[in-house]
Formats: C-alpha cells, structure tokens, sequence
C-alpha cells in the first residue's frame, strides 16, 4: 500500500485505506495473532493528523487527543461508512467527558476499522471489538508519525537594487512582536500569547520596481491573533516581478520561525496579486513546510501577465490604425503609447472599442467588467509601455479569438494586430522560476473578482485547465466574487475562505468553489460575498437604501472645470463629520454624480439639518468644497455646484482626523454590518460612523474633529472608542488604522463551537 500523506485531509486517509482493503481482501481481515499493520499504520497517519497540534505540545496531549477520538469511533460500533464531505462539528466526546471531539476524524476512524475488521465483524460484535481495539491499541502505541524539519532553503543574502525599509511594528495587545532582517530581505513576525500552533505567511503583491522593499502584513492580521495564529511576512530582497523568488524567501522564513519557536502543526500560506502567483508555487514547490494555500488574485506566471499587457498594446494599436510597418520603423516602440495610442483613445468610440476587444480577450462579459476595466487602465497601459520597451511583451504566436462585445471579427483583428518583438534572453530572465506548472502538492482555493482588471478572470481559467492538465484537479478550488476591483475582496471575505481552506486541511471538508470554465461569467458571483456591491440588486435592499440621495451637477477648481479620478462625500451634523459617499465616483471635465449615504443606512450620514459637502483628489491632494448642500429630503435628488481650491484645500469642511478599520468581539467574531462606532474626548462625542453594509471595505470610516466643531473635541488628542454604545479596546495599526475590540463578552469561542465548509 502506497504512503499516505499526512495533512492532505482525513476523508482520503479513509478512502485509501477502504480502497486497500478491496485490493487486498486476505489483509483485510485481522486475526488472532494481531492486528493487520496496515491498518494500523492507516489509524496511526490519521490520528497523528487529526491531533498533529496537541501532539506538537507533548505525547501526553497526543495521547489525550487520539484516545478521545478512538474512544468515540469505537462507542459507535461497526458502521459501513462511505465518507462524504460534510460540514466537520465539533462535538464533546460521548459520556459527558470534556474533551472536544472533531466528528470527522471519528468518522474516518471508524470507516478504517471496520473496513479492516468487517470479516469478523459480520460474524460477532464481540471478535469485531477485539479486531478494532488490537488496531487502535496498536495505532497509540506507535505514537505519532515523526514529521522531520527540511533542511533549509537557499536564499539571497542581499538586496538586489534596493534599500530595505524599516521592519518595526507594534504587536497586538496579547501577541509578541519579532522583527528583522533575514538574508536580503526583512521579515515580520507576530506571535499571539494563546498561540494555537497554526502559522500563516501572507506574500505581498508587486512593489513595481520602487527603491525601497517593504513588509506587508496580512489584512486579516487582526483575525488571525484574535483566533491564536502567528503570522510572518518578508519584504523580498528585491521590487521586482519574483513571484517565485517570493515562495522561496518565505520558505526561508518559515525555517527561521521553525528554529526560533518550533515547528508550527499546520502551515498556510497565503499572498495577493504577485502574491496570489506567489502562493501558486509555493503550493507546488514546498509540501515539506506548507499545508495549504490561500492564492488572492493572483496570476497564472508572469507570461500569463506580460501576454495580456501585449494584448493591450496589439488592441489599442489597432484602435488607432497603428500598423506593423509604422510599428517596425519606430525607434522607440514604447513612445507610441502617449503619442499616437492614448491621443486616439480620447474619442469615447474608439475607447469603447478597444475596451470591448480586451474584454472579449480577457473572458468576455462578466460583472462590473467595464467598471473594473477603467478602475486600471492607467496602470496597465503604464505596465504595457514599459514591457513593449523592454521586447518582453509576447505576442508573436498568439491567435486571437473575439467574442460578442467586438465590432470587428477574430480573422481581421488577427490580421491587423501588431506582433511584437521580444528579446529571449530577458524574458526568460523575467520568466525563470516564476510559472506556475499546475502540479499542486497540497490543497488550494484561490479568489478572483469579475471586474478585476488587472489580474482577470481569464487568469483563473488558465490556472483551472494547467492544473487540470496535470492530474490535479481535486486540489484547487476556485471562487468568484462580483467587484470591480482589483482583488476586490472585504477582509471578511478572505477570513471566510482562510476558514474553509482550514477546514479542508484539517479535517477534509473540501469547500464549496464555482467553475471558471463555464461559458457565460455573468453566471459567476453572488455565492461567497458577504456584503453587496453597489450596482446589483442585494444593495439596493440593504436597510437604510432607499434613502439615499443623488447629487449632480459642476465643479470648477479654481475657476475652471477639472478632472478627478476619486470624488466623496462628507456629512456635517451637529458639528460632526461623517464620510458617507455611497461609492467615490469621478469628476469629467467638471461634471459628477455622486450617490451620498442616510443616517438609516450609515450612523452619522445624512438627515434633517446636515448637510453635506465635497472632496475631491486633484493637484496631487484632497481637496474639499468650499459651498455645502443643505440634506434635500431622503430619497431626494439635488443640483448642487461648488467650487475648490487648491490655495484653501479644507474648504467649508472643518479640518478632523481620520480613522479605518474593522470591529471584532473579543473572541474574534466579526460585528455585523451597521455596527455604531462612536470616538470620545471624555464624556464628549466627536466623531461616529458604522462599520459598512455594502462593497468590499468591511470596516468603519470615522472622522473626530476639534474644538472648533464641537468643545471639549481633541483632534490631535488619543479618543476613546465605542462599539454600540460599550467600549471598545484599540488594536494599534499603521497611522490611524485601529481595529477595535469589545471589551465585554467572552474571551473564546465556545469549546466545540467551528464549523468549517
């Protein structure tokens, strides 16, 4: 019988050893002399998985863990099991003990021995006792597998082209902080006092070439503490595209975290964007470290990538009748971007052209798919520039097939697009170890946004058919979630699905996930959000919706019309202000729309008496309105013109300081949308908000303001917080970003309360 590996799921140890016994019907069977080895070392791999934490600690815990668990297999006597993915419980262990007992592992137990033992069993209840207790007995004497620590990973010892930031940060209230440089990269690390022996490293996206490399730690750092996991994370020793250079220095991390603490029962790793890519390898290349994967965004290689940016340039070329002949004669390839293709684009048909050519080039039509488009065109057109430069944009052997956006047909765009020149050399300096081959060693579960545009969807379908191409399929699950961001996913969201790969690891309840493959991607969303996008539906009936007002009309900046990419909207009431844009919207040549949020549906937004005023990011800088608008009436429409200027950039608005962040419970559960959060000076009120009911931020935006607003208000001062009227600890963050805590409720979940699915 085949090894089996450990951490790859409790239901395939099982079915393994179900499928063992059929093909070795003489084994099967234990008889008087002794148990059937076999199956003893088939209990022994899935107990040492199912108590691989306790076991970690001392081989008493072991012990504790793994009696409970045959304890309860065998109380439930013979059972023909034919294990099937369910939602794993945690449940006590039978005759009132104390001890919490994953049914999962009992389950499999038992479909292990009475495989082994059904001869017998079919016989007498009394001999099939015996035949499963000399397995089990035989399993706890043997005690845990051993699970050597790999030698250690090479890694560079320097920095290449770049200065290293500086590592400091502040722990968490009840965690430890360790940072520092490792090799050519720095590294962060937080340790919770309760840590629960589960470690998580999270791989930042790409730092386009900037001269210093930072750290990042995970957005759901906050989570993981609140639950008992550490968390590591590196700069990378360099801010180039190294996607797999990233898994290798995170590997190299997770060696200096095994030395320095031990080696964590469970290891996951996780990235966005490159670091989506990142967490694509490091699946592949280190099963010795890592258990599973969490891959955000992230895409197929960095060919997958510079493809789609030679897209982009064959597309806009073509949009603005850029031949071969004008393209080959060009000195400086580069150039025509900001002198002939951008300069055509400005015609809105020509630009809905070319945008529907890459829609159609990236998966078709999907939610959110021309929002999302525009939310990164300016970076990859920046990116597409740089590569076309550089000959590492391929399209030499690309076919392309158009879909049902297009106006021109697959057989015209495939004769008039451009083919690019690539220098080898350089791209596969640029393409070395950073492709992903599809060969997964452990389970993976990956999210991508419909609208994402600059990781698209097309990027997950590549992922799905490479890895179905290499025989291993049952270990990725996709999901798809409607936003028009980039990796466009709340904090919640990837807590969620950080949950359900946990559950997949450890207990084999493989998750639910959607098939990118599917024809029409309109099909795709909706399953996994937790909170509504603007633009569907759900969002129009969240509480509060139809009180919203809608605000239009022209601005100038210092006396002429102007353009802004980001446009909001703030609340002044009773001396408060409240950040209460529905979504930020743009400023076209002076005209907007703007959508501004209700106290119904957002604490502190608009109501009788407030009014509401503008800012916008212009000049490098936020400016705000100098006029305000009166609150028209809930549900309301108003024309309101204003003025800003960059001389005065507060405006009417009274100057504040800002906080964001997200609310938990002590036990680490998350407060639902519409959460009050109130900042105190004192006895004071200045400033209150909600955590949001729609988009992909699940947090609260607050702004306090001084004694010029409201007295006995300190803006520069340190404010008191409050979650629905209790108080509420600060989770220190990078400037002002503070998560909170409420003090009062218990300090765990209950005993036996996850669920995973």
């Amino acid at each position: 019988m085949p090894t089996i590996p450990i951490g790859n799921g409790l239901l395939r140890v099982a079915f393994a050893s179900v499928l063992a016994a059929a093909s070795q019907p003489e084994a099967a069977c234990a008889s008087n002399r002794g148990a059937d080895t076999t199956a003893v070392e088939n209990v022994r791999a899935l107990l040492s998985s199912a108590c691989r934490c306790t076991g970690a600690t001392s081989h008493g815990r072991y012990l504790h863990c793994a009696n409970g668990i045959v304890r309860a297999a065998l109380w439930g006597g013979s059972k023909a099991l034919r294990p099937t993915p369910s939602p794993v419980a945690l449940r006590q262990e039978p005759g009132g003990g104390s001890r919490c007992i994953d049914t999962t592992a009992v389950e499999s137990v038992r479909a292990l021995v009475s495989s082994a033992c059904e001869g017998v069993g079919a016989r007498a209840r009394g001999r099939y006792l015996r035949c499963a207790k000399g397995i089990v007995r035989a399993s706890l004497r043997a005690g845990p597998i051993p699970r050597p620590v790999p030698a250690p990973v090479a890694f560079r010892q320097e920095p290449e082209g770049v200065t290293l930031g500086d590592p400091a940060f502040e722990a968490l209230p009840g965690a430890r902080a360790d940072f520092g440089r490792l090799g050519g990269a720095v590294y962060q690390i937080e340790v919770p006092e309760k840590w629960n022996r589960r470690l998580v490293l999270f791989m930042h996206g790409w730092e386009e070439l900037r001269p210093e490399a930072h750290v990042s730690a995970p957005d759901i750092r906050t989570d993981l503490i609140l639950h008992g996991y550490a968390w590591g994370a590196s700069s990378f020793s360099s801010t180039s595209w190294i996607a797999g250079r990233s898994a290798d220095e995170t590997a190299a991390l997770w060696d200096y975290f095994t030395q320095k603490y031990g080696r964590p029962c469970w290891t996951y790793v996780t990235g966005m964007s490159m670091g989506g890519a990142a967490s694509h390898i490091a699946a592949e290349r280190y099963p010795d470290r890592f258990d599973g994967s969490l891959a955000l965004c992230g895409s197929a290689g960095f060919v997958e990538g510079a493809m789609e940016l030679a897209d982009y340039f064959a597309a806009g070329a073509y949009v603005a009748g850029i031949t071969q002949a004008e393209f080959d004669a060009s000195t400086d390839a580069g150039s025509l971007v900001p002198s002939r293709i951008l300069p055509a684009l400005q015609s809105p048909a020509a630009h809905e052209r070319f945008e529907s050519i890459m829609l159609d080039l990236t998966g078709g039509p999907r939610a959110f798919d021309r929002e999302g488009f525009r939310l990164e065109e300016d970076t990859n057109w920046r990116r597409a520039q740089l590569l076309v430069a550089l000959h590492i944009a391929p399209n030499a052997g690309t076919v392309y097939r158009l879909g049902p956006l297009s106006t021109v047909s697959s057989d015209e765009f495939n004769r008039a697009a451009i083919r690019l020149p690539t220098n080898d050399a350089l791209l596969r300096s640029f393409t070395e170890g950073n492709e992903t081959t599809g060969g997964f060693e452990m389970p993976l579960l990956s999210l991508y946004a419909t609208g994402d545009g600059q990781v698209p969807i097309e990027q997950a379908r590549i992922l799905r058919r490479r890895v179905d191409a290499a025989a291993k399929s049952d270990l990725l699950v996709q999901r798809v979630l409607r936003d028009a961001s980039h990796c466009g996913f709340s904090n919640a969201e990837q807590e969620a699905s950080f949950e359900a790969l946990v559950g997949w690891v450890e207990h084999g309840v493989k998750p639910e996930g959607q098939d990118v493959l599917v024809d029409d991607l309109r099909t795709l969303g909706g399953q996994f959000e937790l909170a509504p996008r603007p633009g569907t539906p759900e969002a129009e009936a969240v509480p509060g919706a139809a009180e919203r007002v809608v605000v239009h009309g022209g601005l100038t900046l210092d006396g002429a019309p102007f353009d802004a990419r980001f446009l909001g909207a703030i609340v002044r009431r009773d001396g408060l202000v409240t950040p209460c844009q529905y979504t930020l919207a743009s400023v076209d040549d002076g005209r907007y729309e703007i959508t501004v949020l209700a106290d119904a549906e957002a604490s502190g937004c608009g109501a009788p008496g407030a009014e509401i005023l503008l800012w916008a990011f212009a000049r490098n800088q936020r400016l705000f309105s100098r006029e305000s608008l009166a609150w028209p009436g809930n549900g309301g429409t108003a024309t309101f013109d204003a003025s800003f200027s960059v001389s005065a950039p507060d405006g009417g608005a009274p100057p504040t300081s800002d906080f964001i962040g997200e609310v938990f419970r002590r036990a680490g559960e998350r407060l639902p949308p519409g959460t009050r959060v109130e900042a105190y000076a004192g006895d004071v009120r200045c400033g209150v908000a909600s955590t949001r009911r729609t988009g992909n931020y699940s947090g609260y935006i607050l702004s306090v303001v001084g004694p010029d607003s409201v007295a006995g208000c300190d803006r520069d001062g340190t404010p008191t917080f409050r979650i629905d009227g209790q108080p509420a600890t600060n989770a220190p963050g990078g400037g002002h970003t503070l998560d909170l805590i409420l003090r009062r409720g218990p300090s765990s979940r209950g005993a036996c309360s996850r669920t995973y699915g």
